[in-house]
């Protein structure tokens, strides 16, 4: 009820300055998990190609960059978590306004950019789901390499996970995933400058 009353007190350009800058911190943290994947598979090709006397401090690397990621994607599950909620509130505020004006012109050129940007979200939201839905799946897979190898800090247990198809197709599965976030921020970047207001 607080978050309703508020919403509605909100002044209009406030309430897409809010969800501008939510999209923006949701751009940036997926920018840096992006960015992360590299040091993700290095960190994991050093453990998986350390001499022995050298493997733990290779595994303690790789772990860091796991815990790392995992932060990012925490962020990120919150930046999504409030973007749906900032725009919902967004567009339903929009629309309402858009409905009690009385000038039929004015009305109708409101509803009219209001369906714009509702559909251009859906865009941007689309593309987003299908990169984090990839995001997910990679950074499940680089956990369970972790957990795996962690729990088999030895020349064999190094060499079996080695050996595994998940191990030798991860590079790979990491370089489509980055793909993926880059054109998602792309979207994101493209829907945040369509509904950004003019500074004060």
């Amino acid at each position: 009820m607080i978050l309703v009353l508020a919403a509605c007190a909100t002044s209009a350009p406030d309430r897409s300055k809010r969800t501008a800058t939510t999209l923006d911190a949701l751009q940036q943290n997926s920018t840096k998990a992006r960015l992360q994947i590299d040091s993700v598979l290095a960190s994991l090709d050093a453990v998986l190609n350390a001499p022995s006397d050298h493997l733990r401090s290779a595994y303690d690397k790789y772990d860091a960059n796991v815990a790392k990621m995992k932060e990012y994607a925490s962020a990120i599950r919150e930046n999504d978590s409030d973007l749906q909620k900032n725009s919902d509130a967004y567009l339903k505020n929009w629309q309402k306004d858009a409905s009690s004006v009385s000038n039929p012109e004015l009305r109708a050129i409101a509803e009219q950019r209001r369906d714009e940007i509702a559909t251009k979200y859906r865009t941007m939201s689309t593309s987003y789901a299908g990169a984090a839905q990839s995001f997910t799946s990679f950074l499940r897979d680089i956990d369970d390499i972790r957990k795996v190898i962690g729990n088999d800090l030895t020349p064999t247990g190094q060499a079996t996970v080695k050996n595994t198809t998940l191990a030798q197709s991860v590079k790979s599965e990491g370089a489509q995933v980055a793909q993926s976030l880059q054109a998602a921020e792309q979207s994101i970047a493209d829907f945040r400058a369509q509904i950004t207001p003019v500074a004060k």
